[in-house]
């Protein structure tokens, strides 16, 4: 039987698949041979009429390298491929039309963006069942970082979120903090068939990385509500044994109380930063003369754009266009088709990050690439409700399009994190069933 494993298993290229399948194929032959015996064989001839009945190991090795092999998502690469370009011709835009930025801003976007697509490329070939394997442990790493960052960080501008990277520069602390989704859906995994002490748990490990006091409010808002909607995701599924609707209906009116409770104490006993305190009265419809500011020359700029084509309108009194108004900017200087096409095409990204992950039979990359997909789909709605000027501002960066290098790369690997379970879609590897 060795012999004949040995031969079918060389056909097989895909290392990661080879014990998986020697594995099923030794369990098949087991099977029969016993079936044998108790047909009336011995148990040398039972076991090798098994062997006899798979058929040439060389054919059926050959079948089961097609079935067992790496898979690639042309889809989603040309998608990215096709916003990496459009994302270098924006800032391309934006470096000849700022006199501040010059020309040197577009190609050091364009190195950011190569620096992103070379990252995208390792993680897609990287086994993502590591991040199962070793989740508590880089959680904890999170959960360290969020610790010590208030004081390790420097402050740039009043903004104390940044992290020295030495001669590579600065990266921003909260938008790191957003490849902790992938990890947390490890962790929802590692805890699957678990009790209401492996909840009690998985909500810790939600809430923790969020207490540190230099993240930015909406951004803990908005990676909270993703980890939060994981979480309902999976405890819907059944994948606990706990009752799903007592969970999920006291875990959902905390939810909702406790910001309530939590910003209102933070505002009256003035435990938040005066910009945070501005941000949250625009939120809910106060008084707040710097953003409703900003949101006025937004909704102007927005009138003067054309549909096809820019305005020539200059766009130097408002603040943040590399960024928190690029979506205006490119309305404004390329025309409002070519923002759409944009958002259509980030969209377009999210949903076949989110489809891919819904259709993979294993739970933990289903987990890990929807809460990837899920978080593109909901940064690029709200960035697009800022541009319509429904919202105000928020410091968010829109993946793969925001300036700032750090969130270029890490949109880009959590796109590598969904061509990664899509790649290995077929190759349950051996790794998920040392914990599963």
């Amino acid at each position: 039987m060795e012999e004949y494993l040995n031969i079918l298993l060389e056909q097989i290229h895909c290392r990661q698949a080879r014990e998986m399948v020697g594995e099923e194929i030794r369990n098949h032959i087991m099977d029969q041979a016993q079936a044998n015996e108790q047909a009336g064989m011995e148990k040398k001839e039972a076991l090798e009429e098994a062997v006899r009945d798979m058929g040439d190991p060389v054919e059926a090795g050959t079948a089961l390298n097609r079935i067992h092999r790496p898979r690639t998502d042309w889809r989603m690469l040309v998608l990215i491929g096709v916003i990496s370009i459009l994302s270098v011709v924006v800032h391309m835009g934006i470096g000849s039309r700022e006199e501040s930025m010059g020309a040197v801003y577009g190609m050091r976007h364009g190195m950011w963006v190569l620096i992103g697509y070379m990252a995208m490329l390792a993680v897609y070939r990287m086994d993502y069942s590591y991040i199962g394997k070793y989740a508590k442990r880089i959680a904890l790493v999170f959960c360290i970082g969020a610790v010590l960052f208030p004081f390790l960080g420097i402050g740039i501008n009043g903004a104390e979120r940044w992290i020295s990277l030495g001669i590579l520069g600065t990266a921003s602390f909260y938008e790191l903090m957003y490849l902790y989704i992938p990890v947390y859906g490890a962790l929802l995994y590692r805890y699957k068939g678990s009790g209401y002490r492996g909840i009690g748990k998985c909500m810790l490990w939600m809430l923790f990385p969020l207490l540190t006091r230099r993240m930015c409010l909406s951004a803990s808002v908005l990676l909270f509500f993703v980890l939060a909607a994981m979480f309902s995701a999976v405890v819907g599924k059944g994948w606990y044994a706990v009752r799903k609707k007592l969970v999920l209906a006291g875990f959902w009116i905390v939810t909702g109380l406790l910001p309530v409770f939590g910003i209102a104490a933070a505002v009256f006993g003035n435990w938040l930063a005066v910009y945070q305190t501005e941000r949250i009265k625009a939120f809910i419809g106060q008084d707040s003369s710097y953003y409703d500011y900003r949101r006025m020359l937004a909704a102007e700029f927005l009138k003067c754009s054309r549909f096809i084509g820019g305005s020539g309108e200059e766009m130097m009194n408002l603040p943040g266009i590399e960024n928190d108004y690029l979506f205006n900017f490119v309305a404004n200087y390329y025309g409002i088709a070519v923002m759409l096409v944009i958002s259509l095409l980030l969209l377009a990204v999210a949903a076949r990050g989110i489809r891919v992950s819904f259709g993979q039979r294993n739970p933990l990359g289903r987990i890990m690439g929807s809460g990837c997909g899920l978080f593109f789909e909901i940064v690029t709605v709200i960035d697009i409700l800022h541009f319509l000027g429904w919202i105000p501002s928020t410091r968010l960066f829109l993946p793969f399009f925001s300036s700032e290098g750090s969130g270029i790369v890490v949109a880009y690997i959590l796109a590598g994190i969904v061509l990664s379970v899509y790649r290995y879609q077929s190759i349950k590897s051996s790794l998920l069933s040392n914990y599963s």
